[in-house]
């Protein structure tokens, strides 16, 4: 059974393991593989940071039945008055787990907590225009496309463009 539910301390060492491997299985991630090291120290630390700010969240997707965490949802909201009202966006899934509606349920966790909030309005994210799935993923959640950043990612010596997203709630 999966359980998308806050980050703690407890996750740790689990959720830096499962950063680094979805690192190694896509392209699609910022970090490419072997490009971080990420220590169960550093996530400890990140997690207790967004635990303590009001218009951030670390969601984690569990299966219950093996403890495996199998992907996140990271929302980083913005401490300017101004800019109170957005979130940006990271997802990542193991690809054991891909297909298997885990970014849907992490997106609806997401979105239920930014309601909750009565403040959050925008939610935004970015995504290669190359990476189709993901893209009609977000699309059938209700983001739209905004723009496009040319050249913003590279893979080896090639360029990549990719989409800004976002959708208004």
């Amino acid at each position: 059974m999966i359980q998308i539910r806050e980050a703690c301390e407890y996750d740790a060492k689990r959720f830096a393991k499962m950063q680094l491997q979805i690192d190694s299985e896509t392209d699609y991630m910022l970090y490419g593989a072997g490009e971080r090291e990420i220590t169960s120290k550093d996530a400890r630390k990140r997690i207790e940071y967004f635990a303590d700010l009001p218009y951030s969240l670390i969601l984690v997707a569990e299966d219950t039945e093996t403890e495996v965490l199998m992907g996140f949802l990271i929302a980083d909201g913005n401490p300017p008055n101004r800019m109170q009202h957005s979130v940006y966006i990271a997802v990542g899934v193991l690809k054991e787990y891909w297909g298997r509606g885990v970014a849907t349920r992490l997106f609806t966790h997401m979105e239920t907590w930014a309601k909750a909030r009565g403040v959050v309005h925008r939610l935004e994210l970015g995504v290669l225009c190359e990476n189709t799935k993901a893209l009609r993923l977000y699309q059938n959640l209700g983001y739209e496309i905004e723009g496009t950043h040319r050249d913003s990612f590279m893979i080896g010596a090639d360029y990549y463009d990719t989409y800004w997203m976002s959708k208004l709630i």
